[in-house]
C-alpha cells in the first residue's frame, strides 16, 4: 500500500489499519506463504523483460507489501532493492517472508534528501489508490528521486478491461482509474519521457487450465475488438486485459 496518502480520509485510516488480513482472507501461516510464493513468480513473470540489463541499478519498491516484488528482483539478481510502506502489518509479514531492507514510513519522509537516487522506481497496484491531485503531486515526488534517465514503472486496473469492476472496484480504497490513453495523456503531462504501456499479465498456473483460458481470451479479444468497430473506433489504442503496466522514463 501507499506510504501514508496526502489526506488521510477516515476510510482510510479504517481500512489501512488491517489492509493485508482483510485483503488475503487468511491467517493461516502456510496459506500466506503460498500466496506470497505465488506472486512472486507472477512479479518475475510480468517484470522481468522490462528491467535493466544493469543488475547493480539503484530499484525502489513504494507500497512494497509483504516484499514480493522485490522478493523476485532479488531471485533474478537485482540486490540494490529497498521499499517502503505505510503498513506495519505487512512490513512484519516481509520479515517474515525473509526480505530485507524494507521500511514502515511515510514516502515523502523516506524520498526527502534522495533527489536523483534511483535507477528504476515500482509502485505497483498502488497508483489507484490516490485521488486525481494525489497522483500527480505523487508522480512529480517519484520523478524528482529518480535519476536522469531512471524509469517508472506502475500497474493498475485497466478499465478497458472486460468486466473492469470486478478489479476496479474490488478494492473500496481505489480513487483513480484509467485506460491506455488516460495513462499515457496523464504521464507525459508529468514530464515522462518513452511512456509505453503494455497489457498486465494473465496466467493460470495449471497447464490445462491455461491452455482453455488461452483459447476463450482469444476469441473474447476479437469479439471486444468488432464491437469497437461496430461503434466507428479503433482498437489500435486499446487493450483489454485486467491490469496495465505503465512505464515511463525521466529525462536525461
Amino acid at each position: 500500500m501507499f506510504a501514508k496518502p496526502f489526506i488521510m480520509y477516515k476510510y482510510r485510516e479504517t481500512l489501512y489499519r488491517n489492509y493485508y488480513l482483510t485483503h488475503s482472507g487468511t491467517t493461516d501461516e502456510s496459506a500466506q506463504l503460498s500466496h506470497f510464493k505465488q506472486q512472486v513468480r507472477y512479479f518475475k513473470m510480468e517484470f522481468e523483460k522490462q528491467l535493466p540489463k544493469d543488475k547493480s541499478c539503484n530499484i525502489l519498491d513504494i507500497g512494497c507489501g509483504t516484499g514480493s516484488l522485490i522478493k523476485g528482483l532479488n531471485e533474478l539478481g537485482y540486490l540494490n532493492t529497498a521499499g517502503v510502506d505505510l503498513s506495519e502489518e505487512q512490513v512484519a509479514m516481509s520479515k517474515t517472508f525473509g526480505v530485507d531492507n524494507i521500511e514502515h514510513g511515510d514516502v515523502r519522509e523516506y524520498l526527502r534528501g534522495k533527489q536523483s537516487s534511483f535507477d528504476l522506481i515500482f509502485a505497483v497496484d498502488l497508483i489507484e489508490h490516490l485521488g486525481k491531485d494525489e497522483l500527480v503531486e505523487f508522480l512529480a515526488m517519484v520523478k524528482k528521486a529518480l535519476k536522469p534517465g531512471g524509469l517508472v514503472i506502475f500497474r493498475t486496473p485497466n478499465m478497458d478491461a472486460p468486466q473492469a469492476s470486478v478489479f476496479a472496484f474490488a478494492d473500496f480504497t481505489h480513487e483513480v482509474f484509467l485506460n491506455k490513453s488516460s495513462s499515457i495523456q496523464l504521464m507525459e503531462s508529468s514530464g515522462f519521457k518513452d511512456v509505453t504501456i503494455s497489457e498486465g499479465i494473465v496466467f493460470i498456473e495449471n497447464p490445462l487450465k491455461e491452455l482453455m483460458r488461452k483459447l476463450g481470451w482469444s476469441i473474447t479479444k476479437w469479439r471486444l475488438k468488432l464491437q469497437l468497430f461496430y461503434t466507428a473506433r479503433t482498437w489500435h489504442d486499446v487493450l483489454f486485459t485486467p491490469n496495465i503496466v505503465i512505464v515511463g522514463r525521466n529525462p536525461k
